[in-house]
């Protein structure tokens, strides 16, 4: 089965149309969505006019066989992660104000009043993100896939810390040994390409094929979104034991000097 993979799609109703019609073209069987399906930010984004929710949820819900929850989804309908490495949130945490929250996250989580914009959900949509899981385990003849937005003991990527080695995924390589998934995929860190992790090593690829074969693997991929980094989307091959990784070539957001 070929899977189109699409992640970070921050209400860019462009991108996601366009990459929709590549997977068709591409005659792909089927397409995955892991998370930030929504969550626009002022300086990092270049297409506000065009930027529409609601079309994004929905399009997702009409055209994705599995979605998962991404921290900025967590944020459109302020909701907590069921965990976030060693930070706890409070049971009130968004009934609390925003200098509060900023003293307790001590940089340790994401907070996002200072330059997100509200999602403007409706109410149907608003619903469909808060039945989204965090994590999905999607079974193929051969083998299991994990898929979510980023990895344990983070699966929401709600936190700030990023995942730099193969060190850092001790706790997500044991859940995957645990449910028998050989390869785990995810976004959240808009990375231009692929990074590959092993149990062994990282690999830093470009918008290019990449062998998986029987080796466990986790791979981050691209942002769907205009934004500061190029933008793409992936294609895994459960057959042939494969994922790509496609460019879709939008010209690059430049932060205004003057933010």
């Amino acid at each position: 089965m070929k899977l189109g993979v699409i992640s970070d799609i921050h209400e860019d109703v462009v991108r996601l149309e366009e990459s929709l019609k590549l997977f068709e073209a591409l005659g792909i069987d089927d397409v995955v969505c892991l998370g930030d399906i929504v969550g626009y930010s002022v300086p990092f984004y270049g297409y506000l006019k065009t930027r529409n929710a609601n079309r994004c949820v929905e399009l997702i819900q009409k055209n994705c066989c599995a979605v998962v929850i991404g921290n900025h989804d967590l944020f459109a309908i302020r909701k907590v992660p069921s965990a976030a490495a060693d930070f706890v949130y409070p049971a009130d945490w968004y009934q609390q104000d925003y200098e509060q929250r900023k003293l307790l996250a001590d940089k340790k989580i994401f907070l996002y009043e200072d330059h997100e914009l509200p999602s403007l959900l409706n109410d149907n949509n608003l619903s469909y993100l808060n039945s989204l899981p965090e994590k999905i385990i999607k079974s193929f003849s051969t083998h299991n896939l994990l898929l979510s937005h980023y990895a344990l003991p983070d699966i929401t990527g709600s936190c700030t810390h990023e995942v730099k080695t193969h060190q850092d995924l001790a706790a997500h390589f044991a859940f995957m040994d645990e449910h028998r998934c050989l390869h785990g995929l995810s976004g959240n860190d808009h990375i231009p390409g692929m990074k590959v992790f092993t149990p062994k090593h990282v690999v830093q690829t470009g918008f290019e094929r990449h062998e998986l074969g029987t080796s466990v693997a986790w791979i981050t991929g691209p942002t769907l979104s205009k934004g500061t980094m190029e933008n793409g989307v992936m294609i895994y091959d459960s057959k042939e034991m494969s994922i790509s990784s496609i460019a879709l070539g939008t010209p690059l957001h430049q932060i205004p000097a003057t933010i």
